[in-house]
């Protein structure tokens, strides 16, 4: 085609890009909407916000990924938790804590981000609202907490993990 039409129809399509730009936050937005309506608010947990600064892994190196959607307790081998970087991530206790005393049951607990945790030491009671059935989680365990997820805890003993938090 002649050079005045090539013009042009670049001139119609750059016209176009605000429309497209439009279009693709909307389909992100319908799509967020569609997973979770928490992220439709496009609203970050400020503890989910405040992880990457408490994480000390290697920039390109292995780093932490969630595993599961539902609430699950899986024991780890040496090989996955050398692939979700687990050393590097955060750690927290349950010690000089006087919100989580030892055998002292915490009520409807809900999870307002999810969660993956690598229990390193004491051990916790999970009894998940929607089954009711007790769950015991133990030094070496890896369990997923999806956000919204409702359970009674109780410490059983001390406890010390690491954990990766997300959205």
């Amino acid at each position: 085609p002649p050079l005045p039409v090539l013009v042009m129809g670049a001139l119609a399509a750059i016209a176009l890009l605000p429309n497209i730009a439009a279009f693709c936050v909307r389909s992100a937005a319908v799509a967020r909407n569609a997973i979770s309506p928490r992220l439709a608010a496009a609203t970050t947990h400020p503890a989910v916000a405040g992880w990457p600064e408490k994480y000390s892994g290697i920039k390109g190196g292995p780093e932490p990924r969630i595993l599961h959607s539902t609430f699950t307790v899986q024991k780890a081998d040496y090989s996955l938790l050398m692939e979700l970087d687990v050393a590097n991530w955060p750690t927290w206790t349950t010690a000089g804590n006087d919100r989580w005393v030892e055998h002292v049951t915490r009520k409807d607990k809900e999870m307002p981000y999810g969660e993956l945790s690598y229990l390193l030491s004491g051990q916790l009671e999970i009894v998940p609202k929607d089954t009711g059935v007790p769950v015991l989680v133990n030094p070496g365990d890896l369990v997923t907490f999806p956000e919204g997820f409702v359970s009674d805890w109780t410490v059983r003993k001390e406890l010390t993990w690491h954990y990766f938090l997300y959205d």
